[in-house]
Parts: C-alpha cells; sequence; structure tokens
C-alpha cells in the first residue's frame, strides 16, 4: 500500500515537473471545446509561448472580461496571437465603426479581433507586430515590426508606436505610424479633401489619399482588377497594388 502510494506521488510530480498535460482536440485548427489547456490552466495573460500552443485559448487582461483568442505556433513560432485573418475574402471587411470596435468573423476562419482588444493586447505589454501575405502564385512574403502599440478609442486607435521593421515584403506600413483608425462612418485620416476609407473602401491606419501603402482589410479581389486599382488587399512594397489572396496579422510580447 506504501509503495502504491509513493509511486503515484512520483508521477504526480513527474507531470508537473515535465510540464505534462492533457490537451483538448483540434477541429479545423481551432478548439472543440471553449478553450485548450497546458500544464492545468484554461487562461491566459498572452498565448503560451509553446510550440503545442495553436489553437483557441482564453486570455484574461485587466480592463476587459475574459476572451478568446486565436494562437498560432507554426507560422512564425510560438507565442502568437492572431488579430486579424483572410483567407477566402467569405467575410466583409468594409464594416463601421461599432463593428471594428468589438471585432467581427470567426477565430477560426476569417475574421478582425476588434480594436478594444488590440488596444488592451498592446497596452498590456510592449508588443511586436507580424504580418503574413501570400499572392494567387503562392509566393509568401513577411514584415515584421518590434513594437507595435494602439492607442485607446478615445485616440481614435492610433497606431502610437510601430517598431523597427525586418522582413521580406517590404515596409508598407511605416506610414501608418501615429495615424488613427478610419472607418466610412468615422473618418480620423489626414486628407482634407475626402476619406480614405469611404474611396479605398478599406478601413485602416490611413494617412491620405496619396500615401496609400498598406490596405489589408480593403476589397477582396482577385490580383490586379481594373477600375479598383488601390482598393484591395494591399501591401505596395510586394507588388504595388496588386490585392493578394492570404493575409494574417498577429501580435506577440517583445
Amino acid at each position: 500500500m506504501q509503495a502504491t502510494w509513493v509511486h503515484w506521488l512520483l508521477v504526480l510530480f513527474l507531470c508537473k515537473s515535465t510540464g505534462l498535460a492533457v490537451e483538448a482536440s483540434v477541429v479545423n485548427g481551432a478548439e472543440s471545446g471553449d478553450s485548450k489547456s497546458l500544464n492545468g490552466r484554461s487562461s491566459y495573460s498572452q498565448c503560451p509561448f509553446d510550440v503545442r500552443a495553436h489553437g483557441i485559448y482564453t486570455v484574461i487582461l485587466p480592463i476587459l472580461d475574459p476572451f478568446q483568442v486565436f494562437c498560432d505556433a507554426k507560422m512564425a513560432g510560438p507565442g502568437w496571437l492572431v488579430i486579424a485573418r483572410r483567407t477566402t475574402g467569405e467575410l466583409n471587411f468594409y464594416r463601421n465603426w461599432a463593428e471594428y470596435k468589438r471585432g467581427f468573423g470567426d477565430l477560426a476562419g476569417e475574421f478582425f479581433i476588434g480594436l478594444d482588444k488590440l488596444h488592451a493586447i498592446t497596452k498590456s505589454q510592449t508588443h511586436q507586430l507580424y504580418v503574413h501575405i501570400e499572392d494567387y502564385e503562392g509566393n509568401k512574403r513577411y514584415a515584421k515590426y518590434d513594437e507595435f502599440l494602439i492607442g485607446s478609442e478615445n485616440e481614435a486607435y492610433q497606431l502610437s508606436k510601430l517598431g523597427a521593421f525586418t522582413g521580406d515584403a517590404g515596409d508598407s506600413m511605416a506610414i501608418c505610424r501615429n495615424q488613427k483608425f478610419s472607418t466610412y462612418d468615422r473618418d480620423n485620416d489626414a486628407w482634407k479633401d475626402g476619406s480614405c476609407a469611404h474611396i479605398r473602401i478599406g478601413p485602416w491606419w490611413h494617412r491620405t489619399y496619396q500615401d496609400n501603402y498598406s490596405s489589408l482589410f480593403g476589397l477582396y479581389v482577385v490580383g490586379t482588377v481594373p477600375g479598383l486599382d488601390w482598393k484591395g488587399m494591399m501591401w505596395q512594397t510586394f507588388k504595388q497594388n496588386y490585392s493578394h489572396k492570404k493575409m494574417q496579422m498577429m501580435v506577440r510580447p517583445k
């Protein structure tokens, strides 16, 4: 009896010390349950920095109720929290301020996390930004910034910090630095003669009509379409005004 008792104590100790855990099943890259658990935990303040942590998790931040996020451990290593994804064009991104404030879509598919959540995440500690882009020929590029901070709604979700760039997609987001977020019903850009979000058919951290270097929330069209120049899901330093097939934006603590 004593040997059995000692045996199970050793098993418990080994499980805790080696980080063994029971994981929920994954369906189509997302959790079949409410959240995934590593080492007995069901919620986190950020995506776990663990190669197994790929799927839907619950995070807790000081100024918001607990909410679910998609953690991606495959695209660029562990610990990345996906803030936006587009892969098929099934989800409309031409939405108003209220919808961008709260977020929309499906974490397992196309979605935007919401500006309130993005502000809370990036304010909680210093974060970096990773942007993945793929064209219709299968060419993939990335842009990474070593600091990324979004302001509060009172600051119109200003892109307050955008750090140093690395990557092979080119830097198409530097022009957005210090710009406020704009939607078709909330014009916060620096263009005095109109609304970039309306003309470009895409909410974003626009500056002026002439400075259209990136617009990842633009129209989902195939490549370059006559009459829709600079209105697609574009990243100017990678194929100019070409509208790409896939994009994913992620953040991770620095």
